[in-house]
Parts: C-alpha cells; sequence; structure tokens
C-alpha cells in the first residue's frame, strides 16, 4: 500500500512576525504549499479550510479543537514580558475603565488575553474593545508582533503608559504564555503528519543553531541586532510543563469567562 507524501496540495501558513522566524529557517525549500497569514487571518483560514496546519494563535486553537490538534509540542511562548504584545495607553492599566480600546485586526490570542487582564484579574467595567481605531479615536492601543515593536520606543502622542500582557499574565498566574502552538488538521493522514513533524523540527533546529543571522535580518528601524537576538531569546519555542500548565490555566479562564467563542 503506498503512503501519503508531502505535496503542494497541503497549505501551510506562516505568520510573517520576527518571533516566529525560527521555525522558518528551512521554508525556501518547503515540500508543501504556504501562505502567509497573519494569526486572525490563519484561525479564520482554518476554520472555514483553507489551511492544514500552521503556527496558530492560542485562541483560535483552543476554539478550533475539534478540528486541530497540536503537530508538536512547538510554539511560542514566554515566561513574562516580551516586547511585542503590547497595551498603549493614556492612562494607567487600573484606570481604564469605561475606556475605547483600539485593538488591532491582527490578534486572536492577544485581545481575549487583555479582556482577562482588565475585566476579570481588576474587574474593570464598560471597556470597549474595537478593531482598528485610529489612534486619536482612542484611549488605548492594543498593538502585537512587529508593529508593537516599532511602537514601543515611539508611542502615539498622549500615550504614555505601556502595559506589557505577558508581565501582567505572569504577576496575576506565575505561569509563562502560550501565544501560538502548531497545530495540524486532525484529518489529515498520519504519515502525513509524521512528515511534517520531521520537517519542522529540522526547521526550527536549524534556525535556533542560526539565530544571530536571523537577528541580522530581522532586525528594522529602533532596533540592534543584538536586541533582536535577546528579544528571540526570550521565548520557549519547543513548549515544556510550564508552559502547557500556563495554556491549561488560559483555556480554563477563556471557558469560564465565557471568552473561547470567535473575536
Amino acid at each position: 500500500m503506498s503512503h501519503p507524501r508531502l505535496t503542494t496540495a497541503t497549505i501551510a501558513a506562516r505568520i510573517p512576525y520576527a518571533n516566529a522566524a525560527p521555525f522558518y529557517a528551512l521554508w525556501g525549500d518547503a515540500p508543501f504549499a504556504v501562505r502567509n497569514l497573519a494569526p486572525r487571518e490563519l484561525g479564520r483560514e482554518a476554520e472555514t479550510g483553507g489551511v492544514d496546519l500552521g503556527l496558530m494563535a492560542t485562541g483560535d486553537f483552543l476554539r478550533l479543537r475539534d478540528r486541530f490538534e497540536l503537530l508538536s509540542l512547538m510554539g511560542v511562548a514566554a515566561r513574562g514580558p516580551v516586547q511585542s504584545v503590547i497595551l498603549f495607553s493614556r492612562r494607567p492599566a487600573s484606570a481604564l475603565g469605561g475606556a475605547l480600546i483600539s485593538v488591532t485586526p491582527e490578534t486572536s490570542t492577544s485581545s481575549r488575553l487583555l479582556k482577562l487582564l482588565l475585566n476579570v484579574r481588576r474587574g474593570l467595567t464598560g471597556i470597549r474593545y474595537v478593531r482598528g481605531l485610529e489612534p486619536t479615536q482612542a484611549d488605548a492601543l492594543l498593538l502585537i508582533g512587529d508593529q508593537a515593536m516599532r511602537t514601543r520606543n515611539r508611542p502615539p502622542e498622549g500615550f504614555v503608559n505601556t502595559f506589557d500582557l505577558g508581565a501582567d499574565w505572569l504577576e496575576w498566574t506565575g505561569l509563562p504564555f502560550v501565544y501560538a502552538v502548531w497545530a495540524v488538521r486532525s484529518t489529515l493522514e498520519d504519515t502525513l503528519k509524521s512528515e511534517l513533524r520531521a520537517f519542522l523540527e529540522a526547521s526550527l533546529a536549524a534556525g535556533l543553531a542560526s539565530l544571530p543571522v536571523i537577528a541580522q535580518r530581522e532586525t528594522g528601524p529602533g532596533w540592534s541586532p543584538a536586541e533582536m537576538e535577546g528579544y528571540l531569546r526570550r521565548f520557549h519555542y519547543r513548549l515544556g510543563p510550564a508552559d502547557l500548565q500556563g495554556l491549561s490555566r488560559f483555556e480554563s479562564l477563556l471557558g469560564e469567562h465565557d471568552l473561547l467563542a470567535a473575536d
């Protein structure tokens, strides 16, 4: 009996953020089709059948557990601040009751995390979360990924407070936060999953072995290669027991507060 092999019929999503770059060291020769998608777009495409695997935002993975499973214990996690999941605000987080918060259209997980940190942890009420507002319209801005990194040193005028969601999660729970996981469509053949897992492991190993080169390539305005390398080293790309505890705690809180549905 012939076994399935990876072809361009298998569609993988690539997150074009610096913190995901170590996973893609070998993707120039990927034996599958590749689509570049922001986290929230990836979740939507996964839901409608447009992708078979990807570095899926944790919020979407938990929402789509009936169709997707972990490909391997790999993802993007960190214990404490990460400098790229940030709320820029005109006033302190504890004073954001009744605020109008602009949420980047790219996020699927951080928007849920922010609601837990403001509404649940701090008990704030009356907050409105609206996607894609201009800074002049908002009391606070939730930005993620490279956009947050670019904004960190030059926030919009009046946004004098910065709130790192990963740092606040650690202070609240004592656990790392898992921002994304490698997920695969459950209905794919087991042989395909095994081949995908092996390729991904090899690509991550190559990426971690060449982290200074990746940092040099990913460095943007306002950051030095050394700062970028330090940033990349903040993340856990292979998930350990504490990361999985953090993932489980996030899932429990989302369920308890009815935040698992599509955002």
